[in-house]
């Protein structure tokens, strides 16, 4: 039995261990992609001021801000890639040991017992880490759609004030354009993923999953009264149901107005 507690604790400390490598290996990941989209627009910004012969000639780049900052992201996408092909594991790699580790953490806690006591507390564990992705997931999605809330609202006030001022200083002409080009991509983005809906609903499973969890361990609601047993069923077909709901509404936001219409 020592072995087994021992065996178990050992899981822990290897599932911790590798959901910090994953928050490391996706916040490494999120920055190398919001450095290749602001790269592109450092380095038009570094050509309209410094290098276009209707602009800057003669301004040296080196030693600017924007050259220091195009300098940075060059240098952060340069090491990224080293790492990368140095072996680093992707975020996708390590979710999948994450998993497995889950899998070896449920089998041994169901070959301890039958008991519907351990049945209960090892679905539990699966419960959570559905809890889990559903909340980041909508973290996520939440999270985007504010970006790009603040692109579209910051870009349309920017843009309104950059045209204004273009008709008497030139050089402002090509800002006007990437400002009112980058609102255009925000608000096609927005409007096609529809990021804050699907932030919602899977909020929305979220709460009513944990909603379950928490009545089947009160023993209230509709798992008042009932066995271990029955209690646990009911558990599963509930969270099956929710998890189903889901994936039909997933699918109703990848269709097109028009089908959903019809």
């Amino acid at each position: 039995m020592a072995s087994r507690a021992e065996e178990l604790l050992e899981i822990n400390r290897t599932l911790l261990q590798l959901e910090r490598d994953l928050r490391v290996a996706r916040t490494a990941r999120r920055l190398l992609r919001i450095a290749l989209l602001v790269l592109p627009v450092l380095l038009f910004g570094a050509y309209a001021l410094y290098i276009s012969p209707n602009f800057g000639i003669g301004k040296k780049l080196i030693a600017t801000p924007l050259g220091v900052v195009i300098a940075v992201t060059v240098l952060g996408v340069v090491f990224y890639g080293i790492s990368k092909m140095e072996g680093a594991e992707s975020p996708d790699d390590i979710d999948l040991k994450l998993t497995v580790e889950r899998e070896r953490k449920a089998h041994l806690l169901a070959a301890q017992s039958h008991q519907p006591k351990l049945r209960q507390y090892t679905y539990r564990e699966e419960i959570k880490s559905e809890l889990d992705a559903l909340r980041k997931g909508a973290a996520r999605y939440r999270r985007t759609n504010n970006y790009l809330q603040a692109v579209i609202i910051v870009g349309s006030l920017a843009a309104t004030s950059i045209t204004s001022l273009a008709l008497a200083e030139e050089t402002l002409r090509w800002a006007s354009v990437g400002t009112t080009f980058a609102v255009g991509i925000a608000a096609g983005f927005t409007g096609y993923f529809k990021f804050r809906d699907r932030s919602f609903y899977l909020q929305q499973t979220a709460d009513a999953i944990e909603y379950e969890r928490n009545c089947f361990d009160l023993g209230i609601g509709r798992y008042k009264g009932r066995s271990e047993q029955e209690a646990l069923v009911e558990l599963v077909e509930e969270v099956e149901r929710l998890r189903a709901e889901q994936r039909k509404r997933e699918q109703n936001i990848d269709q097109p107005p028009e089908r959903n219409e019809s």
